[in-house]
């Protein structure tokens, strides 16, 4: 595999343009949406540790940017999980509740006693409809606290930089240790490192 499709394994010789030094082999594929993979994937964003380096190619801004580190520089690393709380739920549930009751208000009792416009298309008077309106909101920020996946952020450490990579889902947020993990466990320096979990 000469440019970043297929499996990783022995043959690997590049990384999209990132030459391979000589006896580097892969050890892990980290997709930000899908956790490890067995597939070096030609585009999008993607970290990569080897027996020796860090490699991640991410999107900031619209910018590809690449990032390589040997693994003898790496001090340490950060994981940062965003917790769910209940706050969007509890927020979701009372706009909707509130919204249904203005909505049951202005188009049972107000919109017969007070002449406004109304939306010829759907037959509805324009204050019925933006009730309706808060109501589909508050519905959609009910659910985006069950159906959104769960965000993290992994930062690795060195003596003069520092790099974070994005990822996304369950899967992802407990495969990255195993990414970590390997990252330390190839590192050959004796130098002192240290580990931060945020959940």
């Amino acid at each position: 595999m000469a440019n970043g499709s297929g499996s990783p394994g022995k043959d690997v010789t590049h990384i999209r343009d990132i030459a391979l030094l000589p006896g580097e082999r892969v050890t892990h594929v980290f997709s930000p949406d899908r956790g490890l993979t067995d597939v070096l994937p030609v585009g999008g964003q993607v970290l990569i540790t080897t027996d020796r380096r860090i490699l991640a190619f991410s999107q900031i801004d619209g910018r590809n940017e690449t990032f390589l580190a040997p693994l003898e520089e790496l001090k340490g690393v950060s994981v940062k999980t965003s917790a769910r709380t209940p706050i969007s739920l509890f927020q979701g549930i009372l706009l909707t509740i509130g919204a249904i009751f203005l909505y049951l208000v202005i188009a049972y009792w107000l919109t017969g006693r007070l002449g406004g416009p109304g939306i010829p298309v759907i037959n509805i008077d324009v204050a019925p409809f933006l009730v309706l309106l808060l109501i589909l909101l508050g519905v959609l920020l009910a659910s985006k606290h069950y159906f959104a996946k769960k965000a993290g952020l992994v930062t690795f450490q060195g003596s003069e930089w520092v790099f974070a990579f994005p990822y996304r889902g369950d899967t992802a947020g407990k495969e990255i240790y195993q990414v970590v993990n390997s990252a330390f466990s190839a590192r050959q320096s004796g130098s002192g490192y240290s580990f931060l979990w945020e959940e």
